[in-house]
């Protein structure tokens, strides 16, 4: 007959008070780093928000420079959408992501906040791809996280942290 020892090598099991002990720490730790994972998430959906209207903003761009007019990007921060109208007789361009009417949202639930120039102007690029300039600001949906995109009056796009509350363009 062979026996064998219910404890293998002498090594024994983790007591309940041990178990506890580190489930107490896992907890408190847990509980210190939910909050900074919370701000990171929300900076970061803002941050695709804001790409994707850089997209969306080049796109614009290209096909002002593909069709040889000017196009212009009417945003209604009321109804945070978008869309592109050709200027010289007033046709909005409907295509993939956009609605019966021409508009388009952003991801997230983002909100579109600010615009300068101030309505009724709007983003205009032209057939050379320059632009009347802009700034927009994106602000994701609980409103603690915001990104200005600006356009420049050669067209180039690009998206900078908020210098000031009332939409100032990047340093």
């Amino acid at each position: 007959m062979v026996f064998r020892q219910s404890r293998v090598g002498g090594q024994r099991g983790f007591t309940l008070v041990e178990l506890m002990v580190a489930i107490a720490v896992i907890g408190i730790v847990s509980v210190g780093t939910i909050p900074l994972f919370m701000t990171f998430l929300r900076a970061m959906q803002t941050r695709g928000a804001s790409q994707e209207l850089v997209t969306v903003l080049q796109q614009a761009r290209e096909l002002a420079i593909a069709r040889n007019t000017d196009y212009r990007v009417e945003i209604e921060p009321d109804n945070n959408r978008l869309r592109f109208v050709r200027t010289s007789d007033n046709v909005v361009w409907t295509g993939p992501g956009t609605d019966a009417q021409g508009y388009r949202r952003l991801v997230n639930q983002t909100r579109l906040t600010c615009r300068k120039p101030e309505p009724p102007s709007f983003i205009t690029f032209n057939p050379l791809g320059s632009a009347g300039g802009g700034t927009i600001t994106v602000q994701n949906a609980q409103g603690t996280s915001s990104l200005n995109v600006v356009v420049s009056p050669s067209g180039r796009i690009r998206q900078c942290g908020p210098t000031a509350a009332n939409c100032t363009q990047c340093p």
